[in-house]
């Protein structure tokens, strides 16, 4: 054990060093901050006690005991600055902000050890019209700040730790829908000077924090394919990506940049709020709920993006990147309206399940080690029940022939097909 207290040569303030055991690791050697032996003896002492207590876990940790004197408000300061730091974005250290300060503020949590969980469920449950996934938006964000303080060492524990999440109703989320293209065209006319915005939101999917943010320096209509790159700090996921614009897109774009700004200049000097869409919806005839319940709401530009690459035949996992989702099936299933679908289309493409195979299909092999070709069919599927048997001769693959298809020498594959069979019956 290492216990001593002394002057350092030249100094006046006396210091200690302390080390209750080599698995302690490093010795402690800090100032006592008094030049009176006495003091400084008698600050030994309890500090050493408060040493021992700490390690026996009778006491939190000096830190933690000093954090526990600081406002929860300052700490949530330096929890926002280290979010920043790593790199966080904007949107997401600000819903933070608000979330873990409307804790702070109405459940009177002046310091850490004022927060509880039954703290927390109180204001809870004093917040009728609070939907189930807002509830579990607040104690996420009250967990993470939390959680912080336990990794910097500011507290021992996350006091909402036990508490379970709320279990959401299948569906009870409010379900958005697509705009159909008829209704983006009469939503655009009647848009004045949003039309680029709502142009901007169906043909790249932006979210609106993303759009309120770009500026004209993020816009590259002079390449040879332009394009938009959204900036990581920016974006949900916090990564940057690169869209091209639609030539409808460009355009309005041109249009507007015609009129003048900055690269460091805002494109739009507004994204219309709930409000302002309502408005243009209902100017465009367009009811804020459809048959089914759904909605339409700003964010709906963004499923319509998204149904509008399902309806293009765009592969799922392009589709995937250009939405920026982490998992296929957001994109599939919440993102695509399947009520714009031409989900009765899709039976044109099923084939004839009783008609014989077309053109490619494969030979049978008969009893006699020949070849037998499959049955002809007409170019529309249709099949005609005939089969050319080639006995006694070395098959030629090139007899099974679709009705209809022109061959390089001209002439019908009817045609081909029936001098073949007389050639080899005289044969």
């Amino acid at each position: 054990m290492i216990d001593y207290i002394f002057k350092p040569k030249g100094s006046r303030v006396w210091r200690w060093k302390f080390r209750q055991s080599p698995a302690d690791g490093a010795v402690i050697d800090v100032s006592l901050e008094t030049s009176d032996k006495r003091v400084a003896e008698r600050r030994q002492a309890q500090w050493r006690e408060e040493r021992q207590q700490e390690t026996a876990g009778l006491i939190p940790a000096k830190a933690v005991r000093e954090a526990a004197q600081r406002p929860l408000g300052a700490h949530l300061d330096d929890f926002l600055g280290d979010m920043r730091r790593r790199g966080k974005t904007v949107k997401y250290l600000a819903n933070l902000e608000f979330r873990v300060g409307r804790l702070i503020a109405d459940c009177c949590w002046k310091l850490a050890k004022d927060v509880t969980a039954d703290s927390f469920q109180a204001w809870l449950r004093g917040q009728g019209d609070l939907k189930d996934k807002t509830a579990n938006d607040y104690l996420e964000a009250g967990r993470c700040f939390f959680n912080w303080m336990i990794k910097v060492g500011r507290t021992g524990s996350n006091p909402l730790r036990g508490i379970d999440k709320v279990k959401t109703k299948e569906g009870a989320a409010q379900e958005r829908r697509a705009l159909s293209d008829e209704e983006m065209a009469r939503l655009l006319a009647v848009a004045g000077e949003r039309n680029v915005v709502y142009l901007m939101a169906a043909h790249t999917g932006l979210r609106r924090s993303e759009m309120a943010a770009l500026v004209w320096g993020d816009v590259h209509l002079n390449e040879a394919i332009p394009f938009v790159r959204v900036r990581a700090s920016t974006t949900k996921n916090g990564k940057s990506i690169e869209m091209r614009l639609h030539p409808e897109l460009e355009k309005a774009l041109r249009e507007v940049k015609a009129q003048g700004g900055s690269d460091d200049s805002a494109i739009f000097a507004r994204v219309p709020r709930v409000e302002r869409f309502r408005r243009d919806l209902k100017s465009a005839g367009i009811a804020f709920k459809d048959a089914f319940g759904r909605s339409t709401d700003f964010h709906s530009l963004r499923k319509t993006f998204g149904t509008n690459m399902a309806r293009a035949g765009v592969a799922s996992r392009v589709a995937m990147s250009l939405m920026r989702h982490s998992d296929r099936r957001l994109t599939d299933k919440i993102y695509t309206d399947e009520k714009l679908l031409d989900t009765s289309g899709a039976f044109d493409l099923l084939p004839n399940l009783g008609a014989p195979a077309s053109q490619g299909a494969s030979q049978i092999l008969v009893a006699d080690g020949h070849f037998k070709s499959s049955g002809v069919t007409t170019s529309g599927g249709v099949g005609i029940n005939k089969t050319a048997a080639i006995i006694g001769q070395s098959p030629d693959p090139s007899s099974a022939v679709t009705v209809g298809q022109k061959v390089k020498n001209g002439g019908s594959g009817g045609a081909r097909t029936r001098n073949l069979c007389r050639d080899r019956a005289a044969l």
